[in-house]
């Protein structure tokens, strides 16, 4: 586009096109396409309907239903009560690094060490709740709390 002065602009000015040739490619997209008429002729046919989207009410209902029995609800306490001793161990560690030792956070992390835990129905779950309270249990003895 050329821009001359201050009044109107001239639009674009013409550009030489080259055109391609059919390749054997071409007539392969062609018969593709034509093959997909084909088969929507032939499902409006015999009756066929696309699959309907469920409305936003159906979809809704069943994402409740999920976990309408409660399931989850351990699965959950057990998670819950990781991230609680995870940030017990977390305080403990900020403690040793700044020379003191957080006493009333030592005696509830062996608090939560002694209670007993959910048995959940995920044993990878109940795997990494053993390790860490593992590793609080070896924190507690190392400062000799145990």
């Amino acid at each position: 586009m050329k821009i001359s002065g201050s009044g109107r602009s001239s639009g674009p000015s013409s550009t030489n096109r080259t055109t391609k040739s059919a390749g054997p490619s071409a007539s392969g997209f062609v018969d593709h396409l034509q093959g997909a008429a084909a088969v929507e002729e032939t499902a409006s046919v015999h009756g066929l309907e696309a699959p309907q989207a469920l409305s936003g009410l159906e979809s809704l209902l069943a994402i409740q239903a999920v976990d309408a029995d409660g399931s989850n609800r351990g699965r959950r306490r057990m998670i819950a009560r990781g991230e609680e001793l995870l940030d017990r161990l977390e305080d403990i560690r900020r403690g040793l690094l700044l020379g003191t030792i957080p006493i009333d956070r030592l005696s509830k992390l062996s608090e939560m060490v002694r209670s007993k835990r959910d048995s959940g129905a995920d044993p990878e779950l109940a795997a990494l709740l053993d390790e860490i309270e593992l590793r609080a249990e070896v924190e507690l003895a190392k400062l000799g709390m145990r």
